[in-house]
């Protein structure tokens, strides 16, 4: 869920954002950085599309067997402004890791209080992700016998964040998007059924839930649509 303020650009500017990060939770970090061009369709309507990369560190005392902890993805969204302060997103990933490919749609709320200098905002939404052509996933402890393997499952959950985007120059000119420079952090949920308990290498029945927690910094750069001059004859 791309990390921005409720105010879509303005018709026909293009946003360049590079945004860097991670997730953390009980038993894994995932650092990754985010590579994001948006661009104003219409009025109050902008389209993004961006490319994610990321690597999961699991607990000190795993690591990987036979495969590479990276994950790739790529998402395409739109944000439709119903005011400045309020907006809607949508938005579909595809991806794929050592688990085998991912698609995971997604939907969220943005409030915020635009203005010229510094940009409060807030979101809430939910997603879903859906493996396909999965394979093994297999992590092997230090100590000898303990293990975790398994399956990719469908997996669904709710996301929340709060940041800010402090606004870089421009202040003077309504009819443009000045650069800015962004941060938030959230919880995301992830909740699934049945898996493998990592500490006795037993079979989990049932509906599991993990909490994580993220932070990520970035800044986007916006160009202005060239604008084209007519020449009037002289009569």
């Amino acid at each position: 869920m791309p990390l921005e303020s409720p105010k879509a650009l303005h018709v026909r500017e293009t946003g360049v954002q590079f945004e860097g990060g991670g997730i953390v939770g009980a038993d894994l970090g995932m650092p990754g950085f985010t590579l994001r061009v948006r661009h104003g369709i219409v009025k109050q309507l902008d389209g993004s599309a961006e490319f994610n990369f990321s690597s999961i560190r699991p607990d000190e005392s795993f690591r990987f067997v036979g495969a590479n902890p990276f994950v790739f993805s790529g998402r395409i969204g739109v944000k439709y402004a119903i005011i400045d302060h309020v907006a809607l997103t949508a938005g579909c990933s595809l991806g794929s890791w050592a688990g085998g490919g991912f698609v995971s749609p997604d939907m969220s709320l943005i409030l915020g209080f635009e203005n010229r200098y510094v940009v409060p905002f807030a979101s809430v939404g939910g997603y879903t992700s859906h493996p396909f052509r999965t394979k093994l996933v297999n992590l092997e402890n230090t100590d000898p016998g303990d293990s975790f393997v398994g399956l990719p499952v469908l997996t669904w959950g709710w996301s929340t964040s709060f940041g800010l985007r402090i606004l870089i120059g421009g202040y003077d000119d309504p009819r443009s998007t000045p650069p800015s420079l962004l941060l938030g952090f959230g919880v995301r949920n992830a909740t699934f059924n049945s898996g493998w308990d990592v500490r006795d290498v037993s079979v989990v029945e049932g509906r599991r839930k993990e909490n994580y927690l993220w932070g990520s910094l970035g800044f986007e750069y916006v160009f202005a649509p060239k604008l084209s001059t007519q020449v009037r004859p002289r009569s």
